[in-house]
């Protein structure tokens, strides 16, 4: 007990420390001048990308890349926000510019230590925006090559490799590219050069917690919330493979438990330091708004509470950016490579450490699940939480199979039983397939359009056949005729609103399948969604009705024109009994089994890595020729 409370105490005492030293560089940073010609060579960089152009595709950006599983997608959009914020030239007092962080691009942004102006106001006094970018291009190749040196002379090439395909899968073109996802990059792999550099000072007196604590730290310091496990995660996964030490499992689960806690409370003590800090400078309430942001991101505000559906659609979104072809044929190769040395080497090697990799790989789960709002809108970033998952995979592959060198004679007898228990995994691994769902999309709205009237008690009817069951959203092209100064005058007068409804109705054979009527004064744009969430059947045909009642002005139904049908779900159109030519403008959202052959293939892959780590992680010792005990000799524990 007295020794957790003096734990406790050096935490408290690092934080505060680290609070004083974060504040005094912030405070230094802003009393600097600012590079004119720089910010404004680095603000047109900016302005010609836009804002989430592709790293493979140069000078080139698109609004869809924000939601494309694309694993290359810069955040320039976050970007002007640090160059901004980092850029600010106005004259006051420096704590509160350093408590404020403010930028004519974002206004007040006091949530974030915006650690980053202590590097980049002094760094922008030589270089601009894309000098930074080959800057921070050849500061990640001097880390990795210094990371690869040293793993490779302590475990040789195997483990580089392992380390390489990591790196590969972090997208380092975008990584280098852009300043957001710099900071955990270079936190995490410095972190892990000075982890396994002085390896023996951090393992004594449990001094690795308080190492831990000063990354999570430096996280919260440096980071905008993009993928900050991985700071705690890769050091850690590669200090537990590079320890030769013979120790039990309980030893290198607790290790990976009390890091934990370390790095939780430096990333979360640092975080509510500066939001008690910034609430007292700045005579406002940062830390109410600050955790209602929190709760807001992890899925929890009142109104805003995430299914388990929800939070689980959170770990498929991300982790689906690892199907990118390149991404899936690298895991591919490794997943072939572990099944083919198990059944070559008769079953595994017992490792003390399986289980510590196992929850060290579990903990990317655990943060999108935690924080579900956040990982499921910005998961074309967020993904990268899960390299932490996939090194630990990779890890746990290579520590379960000798080398070439020491693997035994197995007898045939064994080797087919091996051979038989992977085969039952990988039947295992089809039925959670068929689990996943996807939203997919069809929609018009892309198309030259017109607009046909539509007055009280007219009607119109156009014949459905979903492509797939479940329909999630129907949108459909309809505009109530009122332009923004009577929308906003509506809203101050209720008694001047607009008046009317459609009543809408999907018929079948049978009779109504789905009634809504959607208020005029409710329109929304010119695609008015009705969240209906309902099964049909694809093999069906149905009638959407839509019946304008009461409205006292036209509302306009958009229509394709030149009688083009790009979407194969509608057929003929009328509109009170007459033909009319084209198609109403729509967008649908279904849900349903993914489509794709490459994706089912790539789900089922996936499960199989994960009941073989599991398989590997849980499987009790058999004794002497079980399966575990294969490559070690007689009487290896």
């Amino acid at each position: 007990m007295k020794k957790m409370g003096i734990t406790i105490a050096k935490s408290i005492l690092l934080l505060a420390a680290g609070v004083l030293v974060g504040t005094s560089l912030l405070m230094l940073a802003y009393m600097l001048p600012v590079d004119v010609r720089n910010r404004t060579t680095s603000y047109e960089t900016l302005n010609q990308e836009r804002w989430y152009p592709r790293a493979a595709v140069a000078g080139y950006y698109s609004e869809d890349y924000f939601h494309s599983w694309l694993p290359d997608v810069l955040d320039d959009t976050t970007d002007r926000i640090i160059l901004h914020t980092a850029l600010d030239d106005r004259k006051g007092n420096p704590l509160v510019s350093a408590m404020e962080s403010y930028s004519d691009y974002m206004g007040s942004y006091p949530y974030y230590w915006h650690g980053y102006v202590s590097v980049l106001r002094p760094a922008m006094l030589l270089f601009d925006y894309t000098e930074l970018r080959v800057v921070s291009s050849i500061g990640q190749t001097v880390l990795l090559l210094a990371l690869a040196f040293l793993i490779g002379r302590e475990k040789g090439i195997r483990y580089v490799a392992m380390l390489l395909t990591s790196y590969v899968l972090l997208m380092p073109a975008a990584v280098s590219m852009s300043l957001q996802f710099t900071w955990v990059f270079y936190i995490a792999l410095i972190g892990t050069l000075v982890l396994l550099k002085k390896r023996g000072f951090f393992s004594e007196k449990g001094r690795y917690v308080f190492f831990f604590l000063i990354l999570g730290m430096l996280t919260s310091y440096f980071d905008l919330l993009t993928y900050p496990l991985v700071t705690w995660g890769i050091p850690l996964i590669w200090w537990l493979v590079t320890d030769g030490s013979d120790r039990e499992e309980r030893f290198w689960v607790g290790r990976v438990i009390r890091s934990g806690f370390g790095w939780i409370a430096g990333y979360a003590g640092m975080w509510a330091m500066k939001w008690a800090l910034a609430s007292a400078v700045l005579h406002q309430d940062v830390f109410e708004s600050a955790m209602n942001e929190v709760f807001f991101r992890s899925g929890t505000l009142e109104g805003e509470v995430y299914s388990l559906a929800a939070r689980c659609e959170a770990l498929y979104v991300n982790w689906k950016h690892y199907e990118y072809k390149v991404f899936g044929m690298i895991l591919a190769v490794w997943l072939v490579w572990w099944v083919c040395r198990t059944v070559l080497n008769g079953g595994w090697r017992r490792d003390s450490k399986r289980r510590a990799l196992l929850l060290t790989g579990a903990s990317s789960v655990v943060w999108y699940f935690v924080l579900a709002n956040h990982t499921q809108i910005h998961h074309f970033f967020t993904y990268r939480i899960f390299s932490v998952s996939v090194l630990a995979f990779l890890a746990t592959a290579l520590c379960s199979v000798p080398r070439m060198g020491e693997a035994e004679t197995v007898p045939p007898k064994r080797r087919l039983a091996v051979c038989g228990a992977c085969l039952a995994a990988g039947l295992l691994s089809i039925p959670p397939v068929f689990l996943a769902r996807e939203d997919i999309t069809a929609a018009n709205d892309y198309e030259v359009f017109r607009q046909i009237p539509m007055n009280d008690g007219d009607c119109f009817e156009v014949e459905f056949t979903p492509t797939f069951d479940r329909i999630r959203d129907l949108c459909l092209g309809l505009e109530s005729e009122r332009d923004e100064g009577e929308r906003d005058e509506s809203e101050e007068n209720e008694g001047e609103e607009v008046k009317g409804y459609c009543e809408i109705e999907i018929r079948d054979a049978d009779g109504v399948k789905y009634q809504t009527a959607v208020r005029l004064k409710d329109f929304e744009g010119d695609l008015q969604s009705l969240s209906m969430d309902m099964e049909l059947d694809h093999n069906s045909t149905y009638r959407v009705v839509c019946r304008v009642k009461d409205n006292d002005r036209p509302v306009l139904l958009w229509v394709t024109e030149s009688g083009s049908m790009p979407l194969k779900e509608y057929g003929a159109l009328s509109v009170n009994g007459q033909t009319v030519q084209g198609q109403m403008m729509t967008d649908i959202t279904y849900r349903t089994l993914p489509p794709s052959r490459k994706t089912l293939i790539f789900l089922a892959m996936t499960w199989l890595g994960v009941f073989l780590v599991c398989g590997y992680a849980f499987w009790p010792r058999t004794g002497e020729g079980g399966l575990l005990s294969v490559g070690m000799p007689s009487g290896a524990k």
